[in-house]
């Protein structure tokens, strides 16, 4: 692998190994699907062609959180597109990388609303930690190509991960959502309409984005979803997450 072009995507399909079975049956029906067919032949001829395309691991987020697994889903947009930077779940960063604007503010919220003291200034930005635990790191797109933010972002990916949502949201286990910006709240519409009111905790803020996170009418600094999740979990006799 390039030392310039770490974690970029070196073969199509990806592997889809470790995958649990609900995560499997819904991949599987989505690449049967006209879109998801149109979808890989496009990522496909883009490789071909020698671009750069970004994560190496676009399903990381599903194989670390299993379906019957997932307590919290976080929606992100679109990959980092950077080297070395997107990992496969939403706002983290590969090993080695500075903090991102938005990843920064949310480690800022987190200590603020919890007191758990978060790797503020120094290069620790992976989440993989929080996926363990069951909080769901989602992209609505799960590829990006190399210096081209939301270069993918109607290629179809958002059908998969829309699917992805409506089956969480339909699920008899209460979930919380925390829904920040517009395009993760766009989603709040298929958490709604599939569960009963006050099934899942459905929490909403402006993105964490230094352009947005101060702003009204929801500011994402001082929101207080963290501690509002383990409340949540706690209610239910849940283990809190260990932000």
């Amino acid at each position: 692998m390039f030392a310039d072009n770490r974690l970029r995507l070196e073969n199509w399909p990806p592997s889809v190994g470790g995958l649990a079975p609900a995560w499997a049956r819904l991949l599987a029906a989505y690449w049967q699907s006209d879109v998801g067919v149109d979808l890989s032949q496009k990522i496909s001829a883009a490789l071909a062609t020698g671009k750069t395309i970004y994560p190496s691991t676009p399903f990381k987020a599903l194989q670390l959180t299993p379906f019957d697994k997932v307590r919290v889903v976080i929606l992100g947009q679109d990959p980092y597109h950077g080297p070395g930077q997107a990992e496969g779940l939403a706002f983290s960063v590969g090993e080695g990388q500075k903090i991102p604007p938005s990843l920064r503010n949310i480690f800022k919220e987190v200590q603020r609303d919890t007191g758990a003291v978060q790797p503020l200034g120094v290069h620790e930005g992976s989440l993989v930690r929080w996926a363990e635990q069951g909080v769901l790191l989602l992209n609505t797109a799960l590829t990006v190509e190399d210096a081209q933010p939301a270069s993918h972002s109607k290629w179809g990916w958002e059908v998969l991960t829309d699917q992805l949502v409506v089956a969480l949201a339909a699920d008899a286990q209460p979930k919380a959502f925390l829904l920040w910006g517009g395009h993760a709240q766009s989603k709040t519409v298929h958490i709604e309409s599939l569960s009963k009111p006050g099934h899942h905790l459905v929490l909403r803020a402006n993105h964490p984005s230094p352009l947005s996170a101060l702003r009204p009418p929801l500011p994402f600094m001082g929101c207080g979803h963290f501690g509002q999740v383990n409340q949540w979990l706690a209610a239910q006799n849940k283990k809190p997450i260990v932000w």
